[in-house]
């Protein structure tokens, strides 16, 4: 499956946010959209997900605009996974990422689904949380939220994932596992996958394609290889730094030095 925008324009409270975005996202991408706060990236993936209506310009849902599609129908096709878990109490993991069948079993099916779906103890196991399944939610480690986030999405069974800061409020440890689940799932299921995300090593690292977006626009888009520069760092992360290649893995490893501007140090 595959998404695109075109000419996207959006703006919030009279502030202009997006201004003639053109993208495509082609069947089996990972795509990590990156860039300063405020740059646009999860306005960018909501207006994808037919969850923002733009100003002006059209999104493209294998060739159908979304505003011509079924909110049901576009969840059967795109699942996104949100920057945070809905505060349920009283909920557990194996009732939440039930919810991830409503798209194709409709209110009436959810009514009589069965306390053990088949998709969704698959989707729990697909993200390694079975073993938190009857867990509450408001009872789980920054880690464990974002496998579950995962497993609600998963349980959608769409052809497409949109992901708005995966790794948002993680350790390293728990970083890794969840953007190496990802690309996991990405390779089992042939997901199109696009994120959101903070961190440029980790974007390189992950994902094929990286969009980095500057003042509402796109700034850059490639592979990680040839948008990773010094230019890029200083242009749209208003840093200066050096660029160098990861001896494991061969992608692009930024070594930032200090903010563009700031006023340099030499004591030793």
């Amino acid at each position: 499956m595959s998404i695109e925008v075109r000419d996207l324009t959006f703006s919030y409270g009279g502030d202009r946010i997006l201004s003639g975005v053109d993208l495509t996202v082609g069947s089996g991408d990972f795509v990590a959209l990156v860039g300063m706060n405020g740059s646009g990236k999860s306005t960018l993936l909501k207006l994808m997900a037919g969850l923002l209506a733009p100003a002006s310009g059209t999104v493209l849902l294998d060739g159908r605009p979304l505003t011509e599609l079924p909110r049901r129908a576009v969840a059967r096709r795109v699942a996104v996974l949100h920057q945070s878990l809905p505060p349920v109490p009283g909920l557990t993991v194996r009732q939440l990422v039930l919810q991830g069948r409503y798209p194709s079993r409709g209110p009436l099916g959810m009514l009589w689904a069965p306390d053990r779906d088949r998709r969704t103890e698959e989707a729990l196991e697909l993200t390694g949380a079975t073993h938190l399944a009857d867990r509450l939610l408001d009872t789980l480690s920054g880690g464990e939220r974002q496998r579950t986030r995962l497993a609600l999405a998963v349980a959608q069974r769409t052809g497409i994932l949109l992901l708005d800061e995966p790794t948002a409020h993680l350790d390293v440890r728990h970083q890794l596992e969840v953007l190496t689940l990802v690309r996991e799932l990405r390779a089992a299921k042939g997901l199109t996958v696009v994120a959101v995300l903070h961190e440029l090593d980790h974007a390189a690292r992950f994902a094929e394609r990286i969009v980095a977006l500057h003042e509402g626009t796109v700034h850059a888009d490639g592979p990680p290889a040839r948008v990773v520069t010094p230019e890029l760092l200083t242009r749209v992360f208003a840093v200066s730094g050096r660029v160098v290649t990861d001896e494991v893995h061969g992608t692009p490893r930024c070594l930032i030095d200090h903010a563009v501007g700031e006023k340099q140090n030499l004591r030793m």
